[in-house]
């Protein structure tokens, strides 16, 4: 049996919902904040650098800065729109501030570690990138980049919830029974399913690449059971020119700096952890 009285409430509840991310949506262009935000990248730091210090607007004392109206702007909305938007966003987050201060509160602090950290890994990894110098890539080149890197492996393998079942058809590959054989199937699907020894699942790379072709690795346990690795076939390729991988490199070089300077920052602080 239904309920009117219940279905009244449910409707002008939903009619309520609808109506207020409808004017969000109008009013501050919350839907267009997401979809800018999704789309950023490395290219708006530079356009947020060079908005930052200009003041567009002031709102009850509280400034906007030119940075403030990317994400509108990154959306294709015109300048003045723009303004518009970002002082609707100002005034109504003095009135929470105002109307609802220990709410308010608790939603700063929450997102204010998240802002801040975003600020320090978008500021740093550019200092950092930039101190990375061509003699740097240079030496990461000549002393880390090796050729056995880029060997390839074809790799066949199997894997089962019983640990018998698997070794069963390690024993019966390495005696080159086709019952076995026919029970192995490639890692890599697609292509000619050549990988690096990094792109080995499980980390198990390091040990595939003490094998050669027709050599097997006993049965490890993974996540879904035995597995057993076959090497079908081992492909030397050549070490690449330093300018095709010049990019990569760098990237390695600024990610072990980045980590570097956070696990320095992370010993350097006071941490407390409560129950």
């Amino acid at each position: 049996m239904t309920n009117p009285t219940g279905n009244r409430k449910a409707l002008v509840a939903s009619i309520v919902v609808a109506t207020m991310v409808l004017a969000s949506a109008a009013y501050f262009g919350l839907e267009i904040l997401r979809s800018a935000a999704a789309k950023e990248s490395r290219s708006d730091i530079g356009n947020v650098k060079q908005a930052t210090n200009r003041i567009v607007a002031v709102v009850d004392g509280a400034e906007i800065a030119e940075a403030e109206l990317l994400p509108f702007l990154n959306a294709g909305l015109d300048k003045a729109v723009a303004v518009d938007r970002a002082i609707n966003k100002v005034v109504a987050a003095n009135s929470a501030d105002k109307l609802y201060r220990q709410a308010a509160k608790t939603a700063m602090q929450s997102a204010r570690n998240e802002v801040l950290a975003s600020v320090f890994i978008n500021q740093r990894s550019l200092e950092v990138r930039n101190s990375v110098t061509e003699k740097d890539v240079k030496t990461f080149y000549e002393t880390r980049v090796k050729e056995e890197d880029f060997t390839t492996f074809k790799l066949k393998f199997f894997v089962s919830v019983d640990g018998k079942e698997a070794q069963d058809v390690f024993d019966g590959v390495g005696r080159g029974e086709k019952e076995a054989m026919a029970k192995l199937t490639w890692v890599r699907k697609d292509g000619e399913h050549y990988m690096t020894a990094a792109e080995v699942p499980y980390g198990l790379g390091v040990a595939v690449k003490k094998l050669k072709a027709g050599q097997r690795l006993q049965p490890v346990t993974v996540r879904e059971g035995a597995l057993v690795l076959y090497v079908d076939d081992v492909k030397t390729n050549p070490k690449p020119e330093l300018a095709k991988v010049e990019s990569e490199i760098k990237d390695l070089l600024v990610a072990e700096r980045f980590n570097e300077d956070m696990k320095a920052r992370r010993a350097a602080a006071k941490i407390e952890l409560r129950s």
